[in-house]
């Protein structure tokens, strides 16, 4: 089961509390460090509120999960499918997300995050989870798209950096 976690944990790729209203546009909603963490902001309220058509909208076509553990996964629809597993397997999921860099560049928004991935399904303990990750945006569509995702486990970065 731990072998099925830690992979799908590790996709805990761009972000980080309860669902508010739609957040298709924001005040950071820009081409600026700020807009790039209120994108990842916005990427987990949606995952964790299990808004996934809303959701596929933060990612270009083209874009790619590569997270510890997996085959590199291509395409928005592709990646959504995967992200859905838990949450179709019963689990309730939250994520926490630390931005240690957010870079703005010739359209493309760079962010280096730790994140804290916490899985909890009905009747076992939960797991916790943590990793560092490498996102790469695009703005397209008057907003940042996540274009690359690459999600690793960090011996620097541990679930308790976030308590």
């Amino acid at each position: 089961m731990q072998r099925l976690l830690f992979p799908l944990a590790a996709l805990a790729l761009a972000a980080c509390t309860t669902i508010e209203a739609p957040l298709a546009a924001t005040s950071t909603n820009e081409q600026s460090a700020a807009g790039l963490v209120e994108a990842g902001e916005r990427w987990r309220q949606l995952y964790e509120a299990g808004e996934w058509e809303t959701l596929r909208t933060l990612y270009t076509d083209d874009a790619v999960l590569m997270t510890q553990g997996q085959a590199k996964i291509e395409g928005a629809d592709a990646i959504l499918a995967f992200l859905q597993r838990l949450a179709q397997a019963g689990a309730e999921v939250s994520f926490r997300f630390d931005p240690e860099e957010a870079v703005v560049e010739n359209g493309l928004g760079f962010v280096t995050a730790k994140y804290r991935m916490d899985i909890a399904f009905p009747e076992r303990d939960p797991v916790k989870v943590a990793g560092r990750s490498l996102l790469i945006y695009k703005w397209q569509d008057g907003m940042w798209k996540l274009w690359r995702d690459m999600d690793n486990f960090a011996p620097d970065a541990t679930p308790e950096d976030f308590e």
